[in-house]
């Protein structure tokens, strides 16, 4: 699926073309006066306010401001406009961050992400929960690099903190609305109050509702809609003029259909296009309701300050999904994930500065409760399939998975016309009991001669006995449901210290650590709750020698075996029930050490040298005999030279930084195995290089120009293979680049302002997306999602007042097709899925003041 690089390449110089002669145009019509300043950005990276120029990390922040011009509504439309990070994600409750190619590809409970996600510095624990609204925001800021010292746990790959907007001394009232394509309607109203002259409240409610972008053709249910309800409040209160305490509280739900994947297998559809229509028959749900609360008590004293964050959240969600993409019943596969999560943490923080010193510590501890249900729904029919696909794989070991996917749906449709459905199965069935040594048990207990043994017998002549229980119970269609529950009481403790000594007028020398340790309880129940019929319908079979020589005849009995318990998903190596309780606690010492030299007043350089720890954790989906129940903590190091920079009296702002790190025992989910293919998570080793740069530049007054640039490179070193479920050498991936990290990604902005005679004034934006290809699927690494582009228009008019605003916009403006990912765990039955970014969208927004 390699795609025509010259035409790209023209493609790509050609778009660029027209936007660089845009910005040329733009610049040569300016009105020429005083180019402005670009205003400064404070950040919290290091647990204190500092203008986002003088902290010596990678950072790319964003203000509310910035988040609603480009009309980003969550994180991950966030990812596209951020160097060197990606959020390919199709569902908002199974969200995957990855920052320089660290993240955590696990939806279960038995891992922790390895981007860590928080809002107003508290961690949220799982990403089901992560992904939050963007309304009322007072910026973003997304951390790159490990930042274990300061923000802890699950920080390897990097850090996104969510900011929400603060009480204000003010009163005002915002009404914001959209409309657009597709039925999209959405609202937020805000509030702020001076209560009295120390107390201040905020209040905020949002809502986005939007219909599904693609018609369902075989059912009447609804996929990739979107609807969305969010309530905030807050309250500020400073009893004297060194406290502030400030109390949060948010409610959120989401009530909508879930992603919209269809198959690309060209046999299964007529052709193999993830764009048009689709047939879907799982009906799919997206619903979760979530709640969060928090205190932050500041108190200055003479030479520090305390602060206090006493947080609680917790939330319900249910996903339902279609895995396979199609309406084809012998295809039917559908999932399901429940989860109840509730999260308690309290952290206590002092910070102080000399002339020479600025020091942090804290003490953190947190407790998560967490239960956890996974659902997979089939047919006898989808059984059969997969007894197909799993026989076609091993007979066609050197097509690619798109060709064994194909001729496995032929095959069994010709198996259907020639009246053999459920041959497959049985075929598959006995091959198993062959390796689990249940034939020669079956033979001992038929009373046949020790001289007769299993691999004695002509396998065609068993599985056609075996034929009269299989053939009618696959036509039945019968449903077929596997589950396994997982629950998790995690505690985490940890203390950390930073400081940064000025060692001179010019340089700085940072040093940090934190002590993290992890407990973690965690069960895991599941149990083969489907039976096959096992029967042989009496006759003669014959006898083989080691080289298939035919040597004589053996009469079986007709004997009904009764049924036996199976699993094809959660199959736990043969294991039939798992009821486990496990326990293990980590502990790491991670830190930092940066150096920085500040030139001159406008440019900074820095070098630093950082680790970062993810605790270990537990297999939630299956292990058995051979396979090992937990697996061990990731450690990441990272080596970062950097530079910042304001320019020419603060109209350009230049920051740039390259880096390398290694990974060790990174925790990758992957389906794979034999017999039957199931999602195990290994520890594997990896590293990774590459650069960004930032650029932003105030032309003029009306005219400001921003772009950014990533070139990133990984790799694995080192990768575990699980030898209990039937992988070899050549599994091995080490040399292989990661799955979803383009090389190269490039995005550039230009915003011009005409300003009216009567004081208002009109903006103009534009904002392009150029991504490199990249590899799209964890099992099958020959798809490749070709590399895009994406262009966003934005007109809008402020009045003189700035009371009310009115924006024309569209997004993907040329209507680039684009697939978010292939495969998945359709692939588990040979029918792998593909799932689409969105099409065109267009529509106005309204603010009104007051």
């Amino acid at each position: 699926m390699m795609h025509d690089v010259g035409r790209a390449v023209i493609n790509r110089k050609f778009s660029l073309s027209i936007l660089s002669g845009t910005i040329a145009f733009l610049t040569a019509v300016a009105s020429p006066v005083q180019a402005a300043e670009i205003e400064e950005v404070v950040v919290t990276a290091q647990k204190r306010a500092e203008n986002l120029q003088d902290v010596p990390i990678a950072i790319s922040a964003f203000t509310g401001d910035n988040i609603k011009d480009a009309g980003v509504k969550n994180l991950t439309e966030l990812g596209k406009y951020t160097p060197g990070v990606e959020m390919h994600n199709d569902t908002a409750l199974q969200p995957t961050y990855s920052i320089r190619g660290v993240q955590t590809n696990d939806w279960t409970i038995g891992s922790d992400p390895a981007v860590a996600v928080y809002v107003d510095g508290i961690y949220t624990g799982r990403s089901a929960g992560a992904e939050i609204p963007l309304t009322d925001i007072e910026r973003v800021e997304v951390l790159k690099g490990p930042q274990g010292t300061l923000f802890g746990r699950n920080a390897t790959g990097g850090a996104i903190h969510i900011i929400t907007t603060k009480p204000q001394a003010d009163d005002s009232v915002e009404l914001n609305l959209t409309a657009g394509n597709y039925g999209r309607q959405s609202s937020d109203f805000l509030v702020n109050r001076q209560i009295t002259d120390h107390l201040y409240g905020r209040f905020s409610v949002s809502s986005n509702r939007r219909d599904a972008f693609a018609d369902n053709l075989d059912s009447g249910f609804s996929v990739g809609d979107q609807d969305t309800q969010t309530y905030r409040a807050s309250v500020l209160w400073e009893p004297a003029t060194d406290t502030e305490v400030l109390w949060r509280a948010d409610y959120g739900v989401m009530d909508q259909g879930s992603a919209l994947r269809t198959t690309i297998v060209p046999s299964l559809k007529e052709d193999t296009d993830v764009f048009g229509d689709y047939a879907l028959d799982t009906p799919t749900i997206e619903d979760r309701e979530s709640f969060g609360t928090s205190l932050t008590i500041t108190k200055d004293f003479e030479n520090f300050t305390l602060t206090s964050i006493t947080a609680y959240r917790g939330f319900d969600a249910h996903l339902q999904q279609d895995e396979d993409g199609t309406a084809n019943p012998d295809y039917m596969f559908g999932s399901a994930n429940t989860d109840d999560q509730s999260q308690f943490s309290q952290e206590f923080r002092l910070s102080g500065a000399t002339d020479t010193i600025k020091w942090t510590v804290g003490a953190s501890y947190s407790e998560e409760e967490v239960d956890h249900t996974t659902y997979a729904n089939f047919t006898t029919g989808s059984v059969e399939s997969f007894a197909v696909y799993e026989g076609i794989k091993a007979a066609y070991p050197d097509l690619t998975q798109t060709e064994q996917e194909d001729l496995a749906v032929i095959t069994r449709g010709q198996l259907q016309q020639a009246g053999l459905e459920g041959v497959a199965s049985a075929t598959f069935v006995y091959d198993l009991m062959l390796q689990t040594g249940q034939v020669d048990e079956l033979l001992t207990v038929l009373g046949a001669p020790d001289s007769i043994t299993s691999d004695m017998l002509y396998a065609e002549d068993v599985v056609g006995q075996m034929m009269a229980g299989f053939n009618p119970w696959i036509a039945s269609d019968t449903p077929w449901g596997e589950t396994v529950r997982n629950t998790g009481d995690y505690r985490s403790s940890a203390i950390y210290g930073d400081m940064t000594w000025s060692m001179t007028d010019k340089l700085d020398l940072t040093v940090g650590a934190r002590y993290t340790y992890d407990q973690k309880d965690f069960t895991i129940q599941t149990a083969y709750g489907n039976s096959i019929p096992l029967s042989l319908s009496g006759g003669t079979v014959r006898l083989v020698d080691g080289d298939g020589n035919f040597i004589g005849d053996m009469t079986l009995p007709e004997i009904d075996l009764g049924s036996q318990l199976f699993g094809i998903v959660f199959f736990n190596n043969g294991q039939p029930v798992l009821d486990s309780k496990l326990s293990n606690s980590w502990s790491d010492i991670s830190g930092r050490i940066v150096l920085d030299y500040r030139w001159n007043e406008d440019v900074m350089t820095y070098v630093s040298l950082a680790d970062g720890f993810k605790a270990g954790g537990f297999n939630s989906l299956n292990f058995g005999p051979g396979v090992e129940s937990s697996f061990d903590q990731e450690d990441v190091v990272n080596l970062e030279v950097g530079l910042k920079s304001s320019l020419f009296d603060n109209r350009v702002r230049l920051n740039t930084s390259v880096y390398s790190y290694k990974y060790k025992n990174l925790q990758e989910l992957d389906l794979v195995g034999t017999p039957i293919p199931s999602y195990n998570l290994r520890n594997s080793d990896a590293e990774g290089a590459g650069a960004e740069i930032e650029v932003q530049w105030a032309v003029t007054d009306s005219l400001f120009v921003a772009g950014n640039y990533s070139y990133l490179d990984t790799e694995f070193t080192d990768y575990q293979i699980i030898e209990a479920i039937g992988e070899t050498e050549e599994d091995s991936k080490v040399g292989q680049s990661r799955v979803s990290t383009p090389e190269n990604k490039f995005n550039l902005m230009a915003e011009y302002t005409v300003d009216l005679a009567s004081g208002g004034e009109f903006i103009f934006r534009g904002d392009y997306n150029w991504t490199d290809e990249r590899i799209g699927s964890i099992t099958d690494r020959t798809r490749i999602v070709e590399d895009y582009q994406l262009f966003n228009l934005r007109a809008a008019w402020n009045s003189a007042s700035d009371n009310y605003s009115l924006a024309l916009w569209v997004q993907n403006l040329t209507d680039e097709e684009i697939a978010g990912g292939y495969g998945g765990t359709g692939a588990a039955i040979g029918a792998s899925p593909a799932w689409r970014f969105m099409p065109r969208m267009y529509g106005a927004d309204l603010t009104v003041r007051f």
